[in-house]
């Protein structure tokens, strides 16, 4: 007998109410947010301000820098908090989150510092000049401290802050760029990514306060320094390949082709953050709930991955020339095809960054190493070859074939977690502990 129609919308709309559910809405609906005001941005920047395309290469670099700094600086300390805040007392939660924003800012101005004395004087990049460094530095610095804010509110389960923190920093990203390319500011590109990520933590910084009180435990500060050294690479493995083609571009071929792939890097992050965003909201479920709902949880998350990212991978790269084409003609010829390539590795990606999840529940370290450091050797050795015959579509190959490998394998492991194979349980302190 066929379910009646009523029955079955009461069933979806239960299965939506399930946290899991709730946390991937609100982080996909983040980060569809934070890619299409990153795309507008662009938009902005190239069809409306008229800045050059050397000038949008040079200014993505420098983000891309500031991020990929960020990124190492922040290690393992947001995954520490999702796995100690649930367990934690309101003031201890929050002495957390002010531990690890001190410790990743310090580690991001010391690799900022080291960064810029040993390219600078070489001549690897020397747009930068010291103002770039500057920003590269102060956009490290201030990605830290959202991402540690958008950790915080993930272990609380209150996924909608990190929506309401991004809104601010979509919006002021959507403000800020006429008044400061008509003011003949400086590096306008970074400049506005820097000042509108100081707008959203002045208001995480807000949101942070409004969680009620509560009892708990009091995490030692070791126990928590060892579980971020568990996950040292934290969410490097999921975004530090990718951040460094730009950069790469930069260094091979100028900064006008920067500028052609940085656009089309930042169209089909779009469905690069929402593959991040569905492994995000799995690792949340699987610390907050233990060992025994991964299964389930895993099943979910392809299911989300197999609805949401797949048809619209497809349908990017099926549109390629018109979403380039917004652009103007001179980027529809340049990075066209490359942009609907990259498009089409999202068949590796999402079901590569939902297992990243579960090797970070696991608290699997070497692997968590081994990973993003065979993909950035495959695409510092592709790249540049790839580049030089094949222009900007032989970086997206670079990007793709980096991909292939660790998508298929980690498809099979995803199915043996979601059958209930179990490969490793993670030590004391990990998610079952947090129950």
């Amino acid at each position: 007998m066929a379910t009646p129609p009523g029955r079955t919308a009461s069933r979806i709309v239960a299965r939506l109410g399930t946290p899991q559910h709730r946390t991937t809405l609100y982080l996909v609906l983040n980060n569809a947010t934070g890619a299409a005001a990153g795309f507008l941005f662009w938009l902005l920047l190239v069809r409306v301000v008229d800045l050059p395309p050397a000038e949008v290469g040079l200014g993505y670099a420098i983000v891309a820098l500031g991020t990929t700094i960020g990124l190492v600086s922040k290690g393992g300390l947001d995954t520490a908090l999702l796995r100690s805040v649930p367990g934690a007392s309101r003031p201890d939660a929050d002495r957390l989150l002010g531990f690890a924003v001190a410790v990743g800012g310090l580690v991001a101005v010391g690799l900022c510092l080291l960064l810029a004395t040993a390219l600078h004087p070489g001549g690897l990049l020397p747009e930068l000049a010291t103002p770039g460094w500057l920003l590269v530095a102060l956009i490290a610095v201030l990605l830290v401290v959202t991402w540690l804010q958008d950790a915080h509110f993930l272990a609380e389960g209150n996924a909608r802050a990190t929506f309401g923190r991004n809104l601010v920093f979509s919006g002021a990203r959507l403000l800020l760029p006429v008044p400061v390319v008509f003011l003949a500011l400086p590096l306008p590109v970074p400049l506005t990514w820097m000042v509108a990520l100081a707008a959203s933590a002045a208001v995480g910084l807000l949101l942070a306060r409004r969680h009620p009180d509560r009892a708990g435990r009091r995490v030692p500060r070791r126990e928590f320094l060892r579980s971020a050294g568990r996950n040292v690479t934290g969410s490097a493995a999921e975004f530090l390949p990718g951040l460094l083609l730009v950069p790469i571009v930069l260094a091979m071929g100028g900064a006008e082709a920067a500028g052609y792939f940085a656009v089309a890097w930042t169209a089909a992050s779009l469905l690069f953050l929402a593959s991040a965003a569905v492994g995000r909201s799995a690792l949340s479920e699987m610390v907050r709930r233990g060992v025994a709902s991964w299964p389930g949880v895993v099943r979910r998350g392809a299911s989300q991955a197999a609805v949401l990212l797949l048809p619209a991978a497809v349908v990017g790269a099926l549109l390629s020339p018109l979403v380039m084409g917004l652009f103007g003609a001179d980027y529809a010829d340049a990075a066209t095809t490359a942009f609907a390539l990259l498009c089409l590795s999202t068949v590796f990606v999402a079901p590569a960054y939902l297992y990243l999840a579960v090797l970070r529940a696991q608290e699997r370290p070497v692997a968590l190493v081994l990973f993003p450091a065979a993909m950035v050797a495959v695409l510092l050795v592709l790249a540049p070859i790839l580049q030089a015959s094949h222009g900007l579509v032989g970086v997206a190959a670079a990007w793709t074939l980096s991909n292939v490998p660790f998508g298929a394998w980690a498809a099979n492991r995803l199915w043996r977690t979601s059958r209930g194979v179990i490969d490793h349980v993670p030590p004391v302190g990990g998610a079952a502990h947090l129950e």
